[in-house]
């Protein structure tokens, strides 16, 4: 059964207008009545707010519909530009370590000489996420291992800040 045809189903089980599910979808009456003629597909986010209004699981509304199965499905040929980032990402950084190292670059030295590209480089980052799908993307597990992330990622850095001032500070 296509979904169209299952929203409609549910839809007239429930006794609710295309009206009224348009209304707690936020979305015009006419969008309704194309998902059910056949002529549009809803969002995933639609798909996923109807299952939970009609308390049907998304295999029971979207089972059969190949075309909206095939539009929601995860392209496996495609690498994901998260993934681009991490793996270009380790290829640069041996890159850089080794050049580096060749060049005989101390340890000390090479810290220093990266403080300030990471800086700006996080800081296009921050200016460049879109906050709105970041946000919508985070569950819990991900906000607890991205704080146990950032504060192991601080602590050597807050320390050696700390250290500094202090060293400066009693003229060491």
């Amino acid at each position: 059964m296509k979904i169209g045809e299952q929203i409609q189903r549910q839809r007239k089980l429930r006794g609710i207008s295309q009206a009224e599910l348009a209304q707690n979808l936020k979305i015009s009456r006419q969008s309704i009545s194309k998902w059910e003629n056949g002529e549009t597909l809803p969002s995933f986010s639609n798909v996923v707010a109807i299952s939970e209004m009609f308390d049907i699981s998304l295999d029971q509304l979207i089972k059969e519909d190949t075309e909206l199965m095939n539009q929601l499905e995860v392209k496996n040929s495609k690498i994901s530009k998260t993934w681009v980032i991490v793996i270009v990402g380790f290829i640069v950084a041996i890159i850089m370590i080794i050049s580096m190292h060749l060049l005989k670059v101390s340890d000390d030295n090479i810290d220093n000489l990266l403080v300030l590209p990471q800086l700006i480089a996080f800081s296009f980052i921050l200016f460049n996420i879109n906050w709105k799908k970041f946000n919508q993307g985070i569950n819990k597990r991900l906000l607890i291992w991205g704080i146990v992330w950032l504060a192991l990622y601080l602590i050597p850095l807050i320390n050696d800040f700390v250290a500094g001032f202090i060293a400066g500070f009693s003229g060491h």
